[in-house]
């Protein structure tokens, strides 16, 4: 499953991380075992983008962010 993040200040413009997860989606159709995204995960993508050098202040491309090693999508 794949989600952005953004930060928002004002009018400033600024970068959107984009998370790929190692889970598939909640409405996916081949019966994978799924759980939901919840803050905790979110904020944990965040801090990891940051440690790998997404600054959200910063105008550009999405910075992405790959937590999908090692997932295979198999019913």
């Amino acid at each position: 499953m794949t989600y952005a993040v953004e930060a928002t200040s004002g009018s400033q413009p600024g970068t959107t991380l984009i998370v790929t997860s190692g889970q598939a989606h909640l409405s996916n159709w081949v019966g994978i075992e799924t759980k939901p995204i919840r803050p905790a995960h979110v904020a944990a993508g965040i801090r990891e983008a940051r440690d790998q050098g997404w600054d959200p202040t910063r105008v550009g491309s999405p910075f992405q962010l790959d937590g999908s090693a090692g997932f295979i999508a198999q019913p």
